[in-house]
């Protein structure tokens, strides 16, 4: 008898789990729930384009406390790849904490910037947004995004990109900056030594003339331009940091200050002689542009674009440095896109979103971008260790609202300077001081700096220039 009760009582055991199978488990394909992050992309990673791997997921050191409640929804834009990396520390945050977090990626920047604006516009707005610093993403900072507390181990100026009236409103994650790539092969077939920090734009137009005398030519009898440059605003920036003072950094602009007018005519006029004076330049490309097309193919031997470039670039033998510094005053400036996270003021439960946004800020997003938070074993050589360095003395320009016609309009004057050896610099820059003051943009150090008694800045031509 007891071995006959051991025997019903096993069945009635495998008749329950049965029936709980049963009405619980999905039994079609419509009943099946979604994945965590609501993503149709394959669960096995591929490799990224040109060879180069996209950022990985790798072990957060500190799990946050994150207490139960709804999901929490993420935006964010990204290729197939990087969302790949993206879905995996999502369901590594939902592992780790409990928590739910549903990704939607668009898979370009223009599509995900009016997603995001409906989203907010519809009073929906996501819990936790990829924005970048140049203009927050369309978004207005004051109102629709919360404070936020970065690591103190992020770079100092990646914070400062995301920092509006004392305030930060986004957790910095990944940047990028100017930099000056190089073809090894064709400083070895010059025998010329490799670029580095100590070059300054003297030594670069002379290395461009000692390229340029050799006549190099590829494999296909094209010719190869020493020099590869971008003729925009940030690159009229760079040049005019180095000489002393930007035009243009954070949300402030520079442009009319009483004591910017030499810096500025200095940066005219070296882009009009680096395009229009020597015959090492490769010719500008369109506005709107980024330069490289030619490096890529192994048809320039020097490049100034942002380090993301890496990425898009085949296999073959190039690195890159820091940009050149100004000749006599040994300043040196870049340019920063710095991406992070951001928290919407109508977050569902914003102090779960903090959490989420400082978790997903631990690792880039993007392939070919640099982690703001710099590794300590890194030498002083590596492409990351060159970034943060870069990073450290780069402009931050940030383009808001009423300046993002000034902005345009710079970006295609710059760009006709480079193809127009007529045009005058003065003309140019008077041009640009009219076009300013009409610019709906306020100018609070034009007006809190003290002014010398009888002095007109904007009339004074007096400062001196250098003669190329």
């Amino acid at each position: 008898m007891p071995k006959k009760k051991v025997a019903i009582f096993f069945l009635l055991a495998l008749l329950g789990a049965a029936a709980y199978t049963y009405l619980t488990f999905p039994r079609t394909k419509d009943e099946i729930p979604k994945s965590n992050n609501q993503l149709p992309f394959p669960s096995t990673p591929e490799p990224g384009p040109n060879g180069v791997p996209v950022p990985e997921t790798v072990p957060h050191p500190n799990v946050p406390k994150v207490p139960p409640g709804p999901s929490l929804h993420v935006m964010a834009w990204a290729s197939d790849n990087e969302a790949q990396a993206l879905e995996a520390e999502a369901d590594d945050f939902t592992n780790s904490t409990g928590r739910h977090a549903l990704l939607t990626i668009d898979r370009d920047e223009a599509t995900y910037r009016r997603d995001l604006h409906d989203a907010f516009a519809s009073g929906t707005p996501p819990d936790v947004c990829l924005i970048r610093s140049r203009d927050f993403s369309g978004l207005d900072p004051d109102n629709d995004l919360v404070e936020e507390a970065p690591n103190p181990d992020t770079a100092a100026r990646s914070i400062e990109a995301f920092t509006v009236n004392g305030q930060i409103r986004a957790v910095p994650d990944e940047f990028s900056v100017d930099v000056l790539f190089y073809n090894e092969l064709h400083f070895d077939r010059a025998g010329i030594g490799y670029p580095d920090r100590h070059w300054n734009w003297d030594i670069a137009e002379a290395i461009a003339r000692a390229l340029g005398s050799l006549q190099m030519k590829n494999d296909a009898g094209q010719p190869i331009y020493p020099l590869e440059l971008p003729a925009n605003f940030d690159f009229w920036n760079i040049l005019c940091a180095e000489t002393g003072h930007p035009a243009l950094d954070l949300g402030e602009w520079h442009i009319s200050d009483h004591d910017t007018r030499e810096s500025q005519m200095h940066a005219l006029e070296w882009i009009h002689t680096l395009f229009c004076g020597l015959t090492v330049t490769a010719p500008p490309t369109k506005p709107g542009q980024m330069p490289g097309a030619l490096f890529a193919q192994q048809r320039s031997s020097l490049l100034i674009a942002p380090s993301d470039f890496a990425v898009a670039l085949p296999k073959f033998r190039y690195a890159f440095t820091l940009v050149p510094a100004d000749f006599s005053m040994d300043n040196r400036a870049s340019v920063a896109r710095v991406n992070g996270w951001a928290v919407a003021a109508k977050s569902s439960d914003p102090v779960a979103a903090r959490l989420l946004a400082e978790y997903l800020a631990y690792q880039p997003v993007h392939a070919g971008w640099s982690r703001v938070q710099k590794s300590p074993e890194d030498a002083s050589d590596t492409p990351e260790a060159i970034c943060h360095e870069a990073l450290d003395h780069a402009l931050l320009p940030r383009i808001e609202p009423g300046t993002v016609e000034l902005a345009q309009f710079l970006d295609e004057q710059i760009n006709l300077l480079a193809q127009n050896s007529s045009q005058t610099t003065d003309a140019l820059y008077a041009d640009i001081q009219a076009r300013y003051q009409k610019s709906p943009t306020q100018h609070p150090f034009e007006n809190s700096l003290p002014q010398p008694e009888g002095l007109n800045p904007r009339a004074d031509t007096s400062s001196p220039l250098r003669d190329f």
